[in-house]
């Protein structure tokens, strides 16, 4: 058997394969080739209804951005600033790009609403 006899390619599926799928759509504007354009989708598929106002939810959510704060660039998370060391050497080892950008505070600051006052009470063997 050669390929052309089963692959085709037809827009609409036979009805033994039709018949008993539900609600099944194919977005030809989305590309399903690249695994961030597809994960932007399914994260903005679960937002929908809330946006919409049809889930029922009343919290106040944060705005919705169709694209993500990093891109598609990798984000590399570090303790402290020895990172910086680590992350050139592998892009060197790599052969990639040296550009590196901090989006962060060069120190951990918590913010004002952070509890300063620990909830534990001291106890025998425990004190506070």
């Amino acid at each position: 058997m050669r390929a052309r006899e089963f692959v085709t390619e037809e827009k609409n599926l036979p009805p033994e394969q039709a018949d008993p799928m539900n609600h099944v759509f194919v977005l030809p504007g989305v590309n399903s080739s690249d695994p961030y354009e597809i994960y932007r989708f399914g994260v903005a598929m679960a937002r929908a209804r809330s946006d919409a106002g049809t889930d029922g939810i009343t919290d106040q959510l944060p705005a919705w951005s169709a694209t993500a704060a990093f891109g598609e660039h990798a984000v590399v998370a570090g303790f402290n600033d020895s990172v910086e060391l680590v992350i050139d050497q592998a892009l060197k080892m790599a052969g990639l790009p040296s550009k590196k950008v901090q989006i962060s505070t060069p120190n951990s600051i918590e913010p004002a609403s952070v509890n300063h006052t620990s909830p534990v009470k001291g106890f025998a063997g425990y004190p506070r």
